[in-house]
């Protein structure tokens, strides 16, 4: 008796975790029309009329059980004589690891997801956000999950809880215009499936298609014009599975620029979350506030719309997903060179982005007509 080749279930968590996300989103979309849960203009905000919440809800929901169901059939399924033969019985006696790793990983990530959804509802303290984010941080290490590289194992777990931060926060600041943290996180989770099939690394591969499946099913009702926004609920819950995903990445520690492959296949998140950093420290702003600073916005002032600023970091990302593929394979020697191409591409973005027309200031960018007429 052998395992079954995942190659169908790979298939069928795709298509069930884009099926469920297709179903949910617009039942979602609805309830939170019928109970006035939106995302009100104003402000920093590029958006004219109100657009419901809870998109994050519906997209986590999809994810979640596609994920379970996967997992499930995944561990249990084996070939008997050509013939499938599922035995859930096998799942707590043969794969208690797997379990409570899925169990506390989706535990975490739900957990980020619940305190983005009362952030949208009721508004939360960005310092009570950081302190509950680095509680669940440090819990993931004390599991057991973290960045495996040469150096010391103290500064493995700081950077591993550094990375969960961070990644949390970036799909969180990215979620800034119609289809852009959705449509990131799908070519991410893509690259990471990719990554994880050449290295047999089976269940992280599920995970991975699994989410990019959730976030294109949202992407049907989230790309501009937008019917629904995905909220702190969903972009905390995407950010966190993303870095998951990046630490479970299996690289050989020896060779250097393979650990960087996370970042990479991540960039446009990094950079944009560099970018805005940078931006608001330097004009004396909070990087908790929101504003119209971000790499999205500066496509938009450079006089591309709404679409196709979008569509031109998506395609940034894909780029960027093709060298980490290759740099999680590449010996050191021509990692090196893959990085420098990288490092390269984003310094040149971000020349092109920090022009004069493109950085103008937060407070300035509201009164832009250009802006406002690019979205509507």
């Amino acid at each position: 008796m052998v395992t079954v080749n995942p190659t169908w279930l790979y298939v069928a968590t795709f298509l069930g975790a884009t099926a469920f996300s297709l179903l949910l989103v617009p039942a979602v979309r609805e309830y939170a029309r019928s109970r006035r849960i939106h995302d009100n203009p104003g402000g920093h905000k590029s958006h004219s009329t109100p657009v419901p919440y809870l998109g994050g809800v519906a997209m986590v929901a999809a994810f979640s059980v596609a994920m379970v169901i996967g997992v499930m059939v995944r561990r249990a399924a084996q070939l008997d004589d050509d013939a499938v033969r599922i035995t859930f019985g096998n799942l707590l006696q043969q794969g208690d690891g797997l379990v409570r790793e899925l169990a506390v990983v989706l535990g975490v990530a739900l957990t980020f997801s619940v305190m983005g959804l009362v952030d949208d509802l009721r508004g939360l303290s960005p310092w009570f956000r950081f302190i509950v984010g680095l509680c669940l941080a440090v819990s993931v290490v004390m599991f057991g999950i973290s960045f495996e590289s040469p150096l010391p194992t103290w500064a493995d777990y700081a950077i591993t809880v550094v990375w969960i931060l961070g990644m949390t926060n970036a799909f969180n600041l990215l979620d800034n215009i119609d289809g852009l943290a959705a449509g990131t996180a799908a070519v991410a989770a893509g690259s990471f499936f990719f990554i994880a099939v050449l290295n047999d690394q089976q269940y992280s591969a599920l995970l991975a298609i699994g989410l990019a499946g959730a976030m294109l099913g949202f992407l049907r009702s989230n790309f501009h014009p937008a019917t629904i926004y995905m909220g702190d609920a969903g972009s905390l819950f995407i950010g966190f599975m993303m870095a998951y995903l990046g630490l479970k990445m299996r690289t050989t520690t020896t060779e250097v620029p393979q650990l960087f492959a996370p970042v990479v296949v991540l960039g446009v998140a990094v950079l944009d979350t560099t970018v805005v950093v940078v931006s608001r420290v330097r004009r004396g702003v909070s990087p908790f506030t929101g504003g119209q600073d971000h790499l999205s916005h500066r496509f938009l002032r450079l006089g591309l719309s709404v679409r196709r600023a979008v569509t031109a970091l998506l395609v940034g990302s894909v780029a960027l997903g093709v060298l980490a593929v290759g740099l999680s394979e590449a010996s050191a020697d021509v990692g090196y060179w893959i990085l420098a191409a990288a490092v390269v591409s984003g310094g040149m973005a971000t020349i092109v982005l920090t022009t004069k027309v493109a950085r103008v200031e937060d407070e300035q960018a509201d009164n832009i007509t250009v802006l406002r007429r690019s979205i509507g």
